[in-house]
């Protein structure tokens, strides 16, 4: 298998992870999350995912920067959708764009 076609089955792999990421269920969660929290969540998980498909790194990097402020806000957000948010940022943790050789 080339770089090229191994890097296409990674991306196609974490495309699917991502987009395959629903909020936590309430069995597993003290108490379920909000509308808007859900909301919050499922657009940073849009942006990460467009930035991905477009293999645009600065975009991708803007939006891993946006969870990671979240995820260091100040009052702290709930304990779930903390919770959420670092299932999000593990999975982002392992974006990265292949760097052009030109």
């Amino acid at each position: 298998m080339t770089a090229e076609a191994a890097s296409r089955t990674g991306a196609a792999a974490w495309s699917g992870y991502l987009s395959a990421w629903q909020a936590p269920a309430a069995a597993t969660a003290p108490a379920p999350l909000g509308l808007e929290d859900i909301a919050r969540l499922e657009r940073y998980r849009d942006r990460l995912l467009a930035a991905w498909e477009a293999q645009d790194q600065d975009a991708l990097r803007s939006a891993k920067q946006a969870v990671l402020r979240t995820a260091r806000m100040r009052p702290m957000p709930s304990p779930v959708f903390m919770k959420a948010l670092r299932g999000l940022a593990w999975r982002m943790a392992a974006l990265r764009l292949e760097r052009s050789r030109a």
